[in-house]
């Protein structure tokens, strides 16, 4: 019940993502229980595959950013920052067709990940970041946050903790959800099977980070798993009119 003035409320999956200790004004993702039974295979020792992805922005210095002759992506925050997000060092780029149906129309060389970096990618390395799963690979994720203000964890320190097992897996009735907040400066592991294949967006709920590259690509699978494409089906440009001359 809530009395006269009193307009607070409870939220779930808070941004701030401070998640232990008790709260009344919040509930985190980590602090719920599944009410479904879950996959025994999800909870083995040893998933099939592993990733580490640690997230960042890089902060440009307007000398570098406003080059003559050059056209970057950036997000002018609060502050007069000019950032972009990276994951395991890459901003994302959109390919110029989707992979589902036009996946031979995309150069081969546009596709990268934290292994395979194109040649001259700098610091804002940006390429089209695609992961490749197996088909019903039982997969781990270690979301890592790196802010660079208070550098209390990064990718070579959650190695660093996995190796010697004191990453914090939640075995017993782990929530199912399909997004959660990251901790400022901390990390989030989740799994799931990857059972139905093709090209599956992974990418952060704010829109203004989308647009600077927080998200890449999880491939599930191959071609031989998806069913044929339509032949009929329409294409990029498809949908442009031929433009008539009268003379």
């Amino acid at each position: 019940m809530f009395q006269a003035g009193d307009f607070s409320t409870t939220v779930l999956n808070p941004l701030d993502a401070i998640c232990h200790k008790p709260r009344r004004e919040a509930i985190c993702v980590s602090q719920l229980r599944n009410a479904k039974k879950v996959e025994e295979a999800l909870l083995q020792e040893r998933p099939d595959v592993k990733i580490f992805l640690p997230f960042r922005f890089l902060f440009y210095k307007p000398e570098d950013l406003f080059k003559p002759n050059t056209y970057n992506s950036f997000l002018a925050a609060t502050g007069g920052d000019h950032v972009i997000s990276l994951i395991d060092e890459i901003s994302f780029k959109f390919p110029p067709s989707p992979p589902l149906s036009q996946l031979d129309d995309i150069d081969p060389e546009m596709f990268c990940n934290g292994d395979n970096r194109p040649i001259d990618c700098g610091e804002n390395c940006q390429c089209t970041h695609m992961v490749d799963i197996p088909l019903n690979a039982i997969v781990e994720v270690v979301l890592v946050d790196e802010d660079q203000n208070v550098k209390k964890i990064n990718l070579k320190h959650a190695l660093d903790l996995d190796r010697r097992g004191l990453l914090h897996r939640q075995f017993n009735l782990p929530p199912s959800k399909d997004t959660i907040a990251v901790p400022n400066n901390g990390y989030v592991i989740f799994r799931f099977r990857a059972d139905n294949p093709g090209f599956w967006l992974f990418h952060c709920h704010f829109l203004f980070h989308i647009v600077i590259g927080m998200n890449l690509i999880v491939h599930v699978g191959t071609q031989h798993d998806l069913p044929p494409v339509p032949h009929s089906f329409p294409k990029c440009g498809d949908h442009v009119p031929p433009i008539t001359l009268i003379h």
